[in-house]
Formats: structure tokens, C-alpha cells, sequence
């Protein structure tokens, strides 16, 4: 059919090359991130990609690097020029200048900021001089790359900390220049789809406004998401397509599905394949199965994960008083559960923390403890309420 296509969607790359030998920099984020195994996950999506049939392009969702260091852009670059498809770069917060403390720095690296990033990439993932373009694709479709980031410059101006370099934004300027390609989709009978590095909706409870921790996770979305997705019905987009959680995921909102898939470099380590023909969008996730240094990949990747975020979590933990005794066996209950990788692979739906793992204590400290039960709960009924992220379908056009 003339409207056929097939796209493959590629996660945050993440690409990190160890500078020295026990190079503790590349463990900014343990379990998470798997920088070490970065160069064999990237090369390994791309070999699934280049061996999978009739695939007509690929979108990497942006964070090539693991913080836009010119010697990991080499090699990224390296990387994308293997893909046997063209492929549309979208910039990412790790592929900006950006602050970062002391002792993950590399002391006198060049750091590529986003004229620098653009230069670099051009003609192999952007057309150059721009982080938001339009490619035409086959099938009467086009790819809107739109850029959710800010400089550090353009923070100070915008009247934000540097603390919100991770944040994501569409300030006026770039919703004026979407309105006018999409005007153009709509006049030529054309089929958007839009992708952009940070998500534009809720992909968990922790997002909505009251919720407990919603400090720490709005940075997954742009700010002022609502004036995005206002302009994105108003001209019948169904699709958008996000990186940046690092976890397969999903959410429907004012008639837009937004599509999030998970990093190269973080456990499931999938991408997807979207099969378009007929107006519907049928969406496949790819999981590497083994590394030539791994070779039960999903087994490994998932141990490494729960074990780094229990690190995390029992760090964090021992900072709060009421829990600080608790510390280890709230930890425990979190790893048990499987929770944060069923979050990432997308299975968290249903999900409800086994009462055998829950650590038993009175007064207040008992009290604290159900609180925590109930959030990890809280995510797996919300997730039970969304589509599953890995096989889904997506009408595009009535």
C-alpha cells in the first residue's frame, strides 16, 4: 500500500568510553546506566536494526553520549554511520553543555554544546545548523524533530536555575515554527508524527501535582506540557514518540499517544519497531537478548539494575530519620519485588509488593513503611490503567 512504513525507534545511547583503567566516572549512575557495556549495546541495536526486513528509517530519541564529551561523540558517531537506514538525531539533555560535579567531570575534555552537536551530526543524523527539522518519510508521513532542551545561556535567560538542565522545554518560539509545519502536514495530507527527547504527559503517579515525590519527577516532562498538547490536537497528531525515562512506557492524553522507549544503554535494552500501513501504527519491542561479553543480557542487566537501584534507595533511605534503621530491609523489599525493573520493561501493570517482604515495625515507623508500600502500589495500579507499552496499536489517521 502507498501509505506503508516501517520505523525503527532507538533509545538514549548513552556512550561512554573509560578514559583510564577502574574509571569510577563511568558509574555516575550504577545499575542504571551501564556505560562500561555502552559501545557493545549501541552496536548491537544497530546490527538488530540492519538485520530486521524493509526497516525504511531510524530515530534515535537523543543523549548519544554520557555527557556530550567530544571522545564519546566519536565513537557515537562511528556507531550511527553503521546503520544500513537514514536516521533523524533528536538532541537530548546529555548532548548540551551542561554542570556537572567535580568528580564526574573530565578535567579539560572539549564538551560539545548544541551548535557544536549540530556540526557534528550533520549529515548523519542532522540536516545541520538546526535540532528541530522535518524529514518526509514514505507513506505520505513526516517526522517532526523538535529540541526540549535549553542551553545553560538560554536558562538564565528563561529566569531558571541551573538546576533545570535536565528539564525539558518548548518555549514560543518553537511552538510557532511546529504550527506552521504542521499546517503544511495538514494542507499536503500528510500524517505527523512528532518526536521530541523528553516525554509530553504523565508516565507515572509521581508526576501529578500532589503526589509526594512529584519534585523529583516532573523534570521527566516539558514544562507547561498542556500548551504543547493543545497544539498537537488542535492539528490531529496521534503519535509522539520520547526517550529520556529509560523505560518502556506509554500514556494516552487529549488523543495523543505518547510513546516512550527505553534507553540502549538500561535494562530491557529494547527499541521498537513501528509497522505503519493502512493508517494504523502497530508497535513491536525489540529486546537484545546477548552481548559477545554478555550472554544472558536481560538476566544480567536486570540483577545489575535492581542491585544499583538498591544502592540508591538505601542510601537515600539512611538519610531519613524514621527509616534510617530500616534502611536495609526496605531495600531488600524493593529489589525483591522486581519493582524498578518491571517499571523500565514495562510489566508493572497490577503490580502489588508481596506482604512476605514487607518489614514489620510499630508506631511510626510502621507508619512510614506502609507510605513507601503504598507508593510502590500506586505505580502498579496506574500502570494497570494505561495500554501495555510493548504491543500496542495506534490509529494515526480517521
Amino acid at each position: 500500500m502507498a501509505d506503508r512504513l516501517r520505523l525503527a525507534i532507538i533509545g538514549d545511547l548513552h556512550i561512554a568510553v573509560s578514559r583510564e583503567e577502574a574509571d569510577a566516572r563511568l558509574e555516575i549512575d550504577p545499575g542504571r546506566k551501564l556505560h562500561s557495556l555502552s559501545v557493545e549495546l549501541a552496536e548491537a541495536t544497530v546490527q538488530a536494526v540492519n538485520a530486521a526486513e524493509d526497516i525504511d528509517a531510524a530515530v534515535i530519541l537523543g543523549d548519544m553520549t554520557r555527557d556530550s564529551e567530544l571522545f564519546n561523540h566519536e565513537i557515537a558517531l562511528q556507531i550511527v554511520r553503521k546503520l544500513n537506514v537514514p536516521c533523524s538525531i533528536v538532541a537530548g539533555n546529555h548532548d548540551m553543555l551542561r554542570r556537572r560535579p567535580e568528580h564526574s567531570r573530565y578535567p579539560g575534555v572539549e564538551i560539545l554544546d548544541r551548535n557544536d552537536f549540530c556540526d557534528f551530526y550533520r549529515g548523519h543524523g542532522l540536516p545541520g545548523a538546526t535540532t528541530r527539522y522535518v524529514v518526509p518519510l514514505p507513506g505520505d508521513h513526516t517526522l517532526i524533530v523538535m529540541d526540549s532542551n535549553l542551553s545553560l545561556d538560554e536558562l538564565r535567560h528563561e529566569g531558571f536555575e541551573d538546576g533545570s538542565q535536565d528539564d525539558g522545554f518548548v518555549l514560543a518560539d518553537q511552538l510557532a515554527w511546529l504550527e506552521q509545519v504542521l499546517e503544511h502536514c495538514r494542507d499536503s495530507g500528510h500524517v505527523p508524527i512528532v518526536a521530541i527527547h523528553h516525554s509530553i504527559m504523565d508516565h507515572s503517579p509521581a508526576e501529578e501535582p500532589n503526589h509526594i515525590l512529584s519534585r523529583i519527577f516532573r523534570y521527566w516532562q516539558v514544562h507547561e506540557a498542556g500548551r504543547l498538547r493543545e497544539l498537537l490536537q488542535r492539528y490531529g497528531v496521534r503519535l509522539v514518540l520520547s526517550g529520556h525515562i529509560h523505560a518502556q512506557s506509554v500514556n494516552v492524553q487529549d488523543g495523543i499517544v505518547n510513546l516512550v522507549t527505553s534507553a540502549a544503554v538500561s535494562y530491557p535494552h529494547a527499541w521498537r519497531l513501528l509497522h505503519i500501513e493502512g493508517g494504523i501504527c502497530s508497535v513491536e519491542s525489540q529486546l537484545l537478548g546477548s552481548l559477545p561479553s554478555v550472554r544472558n543480557l536481560q538476566y544480567a542487566s536486570r540483577e545489575w539494575m535492581n542491585e544499583g537501584m538498591g544502592g540508591m534507595i538505601r542510601e537515600k533511605v539512611s538519610g531519613v530519620p524514621l527509616l534510617a534503621p530500616l534502611a536495609g530491609r526496605l531495600t531488600e523489599m524493593v529489589e525483591r519485588s522486581g519493582w524498578w525493573p518491571r517499571f523500565s520493561d514495562g510489566t508493572l501493570g497490577g503490580f502489588r509488593v508481596d506482604p512476605a517482604l514487607v518489614p514489620q515495625a510499630g508506631g511510626i515507623n510502621g507508619m512510614a513503611i506502609r507510605q513507601v508500600v503504598n507508593v510502590l502500589d500506586d505505580y502498579g495500579r496506574w500502570k494497570s490503567e494505561r495500554p501495555d507499552p510493548n504491543t500496542l496499536r495506534i490509529r494515526l489517521r480517521d
